[in-house]
């Protein structure tokens, strides 16, 4: 356990600092892991699929919605007639997460699962390496009787440098195959793209991460009533001190990660617990907190090993790193003594699958 005497300051005026109270720091706890087993691999649909990334998901009454990015396909499909699908998804139960139900068309392609616009499919159509892609990610139970999925609006160049243009929303129904999107954005430059990404408490937060410094990326906190979660005026944003409306004035809350954090509320640690990657490394990071708005713990890495012998497989080819490391809060035990995570691993060039690790935590 690690605690420390903290002081607060304030501007009182004219540049001058003064103390504004003492105490006790918010204490944070070093996560201690036991052991990493390795659960397998998340079943692509059919033989069409021949690879894919993503793994984020969330459950609406009782059935769990997997949803994943760019799915690489063995023939031109149906959608906008190029090789790939930027958004698909899969159902499952919480007791057997490996076990989908992936409807696919009579040649075996999955749906897309956030749809296009009319003019984000022409631009598809007539240049794919120039057209849009729908990225996934976290599925947001309001209460209702369909759930939301975030997704990013990502404008691709000559097949790479990738530009994301905006975080968008689109509501789903239970084992729904594709969602229906929502009008709009909810954050788009020149705005922080703010990611809806963790439900705690009746919130949902969102992340905002980008390059901080040198192989440093930063994030900045908002949040949301869940049940306003695609309400942009509903967001308030923490600005090292308080939670406030004015989005320019959002710090940076934890870095030191390689992509975007998942957090959540775990009662073994009785802490709030961070999993993210390492920047370029596949190096999944532990962080602990008293407090969502930190500080923040020094992480705890788990490496990956090409045998998996450590629990989680490193990619097979050694220039490419693990991403989207995540925790599924839903799939852990109810004391949070055990937690499940997901990792895209590369095999090869457009090539990937997402593989799911059990953490027991000592």
């Amino acid at each position: 356990m690690m605690s420390k005497m903290q002081c607060w300051l304030v501007l009182v005026g004219g540049g001058v600092m003064s103390v504004a109270g003492c105490g006790d720091a918010p204490s944070t706890i070093d996560v201690d892991v036991l052991r990493v087993e390795d659960l397998g691999v998340l079943p692509q649909p059919s033989t069409v699929v021949v690879g894919r990334d993503g793994g984020p998901a969330g459950v609406l009454r009782g059935r769990m919605l997997w949803t994943f990015g760019d799915t690489f396909l063995g023939a031109q499909n149906p959608v906008d007639n190029s090789n790939v699908l930027s958004a698909t998804g899969g159902w499952s139960s919480l007791t057997t997460p490996l076990d989908l139900l992936q409807p696919v068309d009579p040649n075996g392609f999955p749906a897309q699962l956030i749809p296009y616009t009319a003019e984000e499919l022409a631009q598809n159509r007539a240049a794919p390496l120039d057209g849009w892609a729908l990225w996934p990610s976290a599925v947001i139970d309001t209460g209702g009787a369909e759930a939301l999925v975030t997704f990013q609006r990502i404008k691709r160049t000559n097949g790479s440098g990738y530009d994301s243009q905006g975080i968008g929303m689109a509501r789903i129904a239970v084992d729904a195959p594709m969602a229906t999107r929502i009008p709009g954005d909810l954050f788009a430059p020149p705005e922080p793209l703010f990611m809806p990404q963790s439900v705690i408490d009746g919130n949902v937060y969102a992340f905002a991460c980008s390059n901080v410094g040198f192989l440093n990326v930063g994030c900045k906190f908002a949040r949301a009533p869940v049940g306003d979660a695609d309400k942009r005026a509903a967001y308030t944003f923490f600005d090292g001190a308080a939670w406030q409306s004015d989005i320019a004035r959002a710090a940076v809350v934890l870095d030191g990660v390689g992509g975007m954090p998942t957090i959540s509320w775990n009662p073994y640690l009785a802490q709030y617990l961070a999993v993210s990657g390492k920047i370029l490394s596949s190096t999944v990071q532990l962080r602990t907190a008293a407090h969502i708005e930190g500080p923040w713990s020094d992480p705890v890495e788990l490496p990956a090993t090409a045998d998996g012998s450590s629990g989680i497989f490193a990619p097979t080819s050694s220039d490419a790193f693990n991403y989207v490391i995540i925790e599924h809060p839903e799939l852990r035990s109810l004391d949070g003594h055990e937690i499940v995570i997901s990792y895209s691993r590369p095999t090869e060039p457009f090539r990937g699958d997402v593989r799911l690790a059990k953490l027991t935590l000592r």
